[in-house]
Formats: structure tokens, C-alpha cells, sequence
């Protein structure tokens, strides 16, 4: 599956970090390197599979413990309406 920001949102990278504004509502959504990095793969259009597997390998972690942290953040990004799911 494949996700992009919401067109409300601006996307601010601040070294290894990164924070979400929705600029219908004002909310901010801040991100730690790895939330960084999964958006980065989002944003170049990779594949919620690719990003994980990409990061479980920056990171040395094993692919299970990445998807799920990962799939926990897509959850919460979603709910707050900050990225929305691309149709195929």
C-alpha cells in the first residue's frame, strides 16, 4: 500500500526529525527520525513494505518489531488526517 501527506499538510524536516502541520486546523504533529524517514519513503512514493524493510535494515531491527511500530504510526497519521491511503 501507498500513502502521501494530506494536501493540508506542509511537511517541516528539522535534522533528522520532522513535523506535520495541517493547515486547515492548525494541528502539528511532530516526528522522530524514524517517523522521518517512513514520511521521506511516503513522500518518494515507496510502499508501506518497501519503507519498512528499508528501515529495519538502516536500523539493524528485525523486520516484525519495524512493521508493527510502523503500522501503529500509519494508524495515528490516518486518524489524524494527516495522510491518506493512494488508490492504485
Amino acid at each position: 500500500m501507498k500513502y502521501q501527506l494530506a494536501s493540508t499538510v506542509s511537511l517541516t524536516e528539522v535534522d533528522d526529525e520532522a513535523v506535520l502541520l495541517d493547515l486547515s486546523s492548525g494541528a502539528y504533529y511532530g516526528l522522530n527520525h524514524v517517523g522521518a524517514l517512513l514520511i521521506s519513503h511516503l513522500q518518494n512514493q515507496h510502499s508501506l513494505e518497501y519503507a519498512c524493510a528499508e528501515i529495519a535494515e538502516h536500523y539493524q531491527t528485525p523486520h516484525a518489531t519495524v512493521s508493527e511500530d510502523i503500522k501503529i504510526l500509519v494508524e495515528q497519521l490516518l486518524e489524524q488526517k494527516l495522510i491518506v491511503l493512494l488508490d492504485d
